[in-house]
């Protein structure tokens, strides 16, 4: 179990598909968590696949749990997983929870366009 953090404490480091193939970076993703049986998973050669191989209202969905779906929270939780580091110019920017938040991440060096402050990102 992962301890609970306020979501002041937490920053979202911004990256794009895009960026990864960019880099030539070794990935995967899933189509849903990625330890769940049900999950696939793909790599680079399934990248041009990857509009149809992810449910993108699951992932996109305010609620995690809903009648009509039941498999709604595991689809949710589709990954991109990139292995090893990504270098810090692999950012493209970052999203915070509020003004605070954003203030100690400029504090740290970061571009002042490169900051968002983004509530809905955060339950």
């Amino acid at each position: 179990m992962v301890a609970s953090v306020p979501a002041e404490n937490i920053v979202y480091c911004v990256s794009s598909v895009k960026k990864m193939l960019d880099l030539d970076l070794d990935f995967v993703f899933t189509d849903g968590h990625a330890v769940e049986k049900f999950s696939k998973q793909y790599t680079k050669a399934n990248i041009n696949e990857l509009e149809n191989l992810i449910d993108w209202n699951a992932v996109g969905a305010k609620y995690w749990k809903i009648d009509t779906d039941l498999d709604l929270k595991r689809k949710k939780e589709a990954e991109f997983l990139v292995l090893g580091d990504i270098a810090a110019h692999a950012i493209l920017g970052f999203a915070v929870s509020n003004e605070n938040a954003k203030n100690r991440v400029i504090g740290l060096g970061a571009d002042v366009e490169k900051v968002r402050i983004l509530p809905d990102y955060y339950f």
